[in-house]
């Protein structure tokens, strides 16, 4: 047995730091031979090397979920998505509660877990909307079999998935009554904001106050978790 003063210990990160930069890598390939501009509501993005992936408060890219380009993709837009909404929304409001309810009454029996539902009860109804929204934005990229296939793979979300492809024209249909449908791309949004912004409340002027960075989770039924939750993460 070696002494113990012989004993040496490394820390070695140069694979950590590989897996980065090719996961990085991959995303500025799809950023060249696809058009993501339209569906990037967040322009901040990192790399974290065996990190948790999510979207708030920065979209967060861990390098599991990115064997593959395509699979890097749908994850992308996946935590785009989640941005979608609250931008949509705005800071005080959460676009997914009016039909919240409608949600539960259509699927009352929906699994409140992973792997086949999402890491909560408010999670998973929530993850309705936003997988519907992930596939109909990659579908657009890639073509709805590419994109029903990735969703196919094993992560979690296994029943909002199937539930998604099995009744696609149902939740639009639910998702266009609500406004959410058709998606807006972020300059339409800005222009969305700025309106409000000059759009006095009640007939009075609104008060300037200073912009304040967004919280980290929303006053709302749910709270924006990342794609994280398809595998426990």
């Amino acid at each position: 047995m070696a002494d113990g003063d012989d004993f040496q210990l490394f820390i070695d990160l140069d694979h950590a730091e590989r897996e980065a930069r090719r996961v990085a890598g991959l995303l500025r390939s799809l950023q060249k031979r696809h058009d993501l501009s339209r569906f990037e509501f967040t322009k901040l993005v990192r790399v974290q090397p065996a990190g948790a992936t999510h979207s708030h408060p920065i979209l967060t890219l861990g390098t599991r979920f990115a064997e593959t380009e395509d699979f890097l993709l749908s994850t992308y837009l996946h935590e785009q998505m989640h941005w979608y909404l609250w931008r949509l929304g705005g800071p005080d409001h959460d676009p997914v509660a009016p039909f919240f309810d409608e949600l539960v009454r259509r699927y009352p029996k929906a699994p409140t877990r992973l792997p086949e539902g999402a890491r909560s009860y408010e999670q998973t109804y929530l993850h309705l909307v936003v997988c519907w929204l992930e596939i109909a934005a990659a579908t657009e990229l890639i073509g709805r079999e590419r994109a029903s296939g990735i969703v196919h793979a094993p992560w979690g979300y296994r029943w909002v998935y199937r539930t998604v492809l099995d009744d696609w024209d149902e939740i639009g249909a639910l998702l266009e009554a609500h406004a959410i449908l058709p998606m807006r791309t972020p300059e339409e949004l800005d222009r969305e904001d700025r309106q409000r912004k000059r759009t006095p409340v009640n007939g009075e002027r609104k008060r300037k106050t200073p912009a304040k960075p967004p919280p980290r989770s929303r006053t709302s039924p749910r709270k924006a978790r990342g794609r994280d939750g398809r595998s426990g993460g």
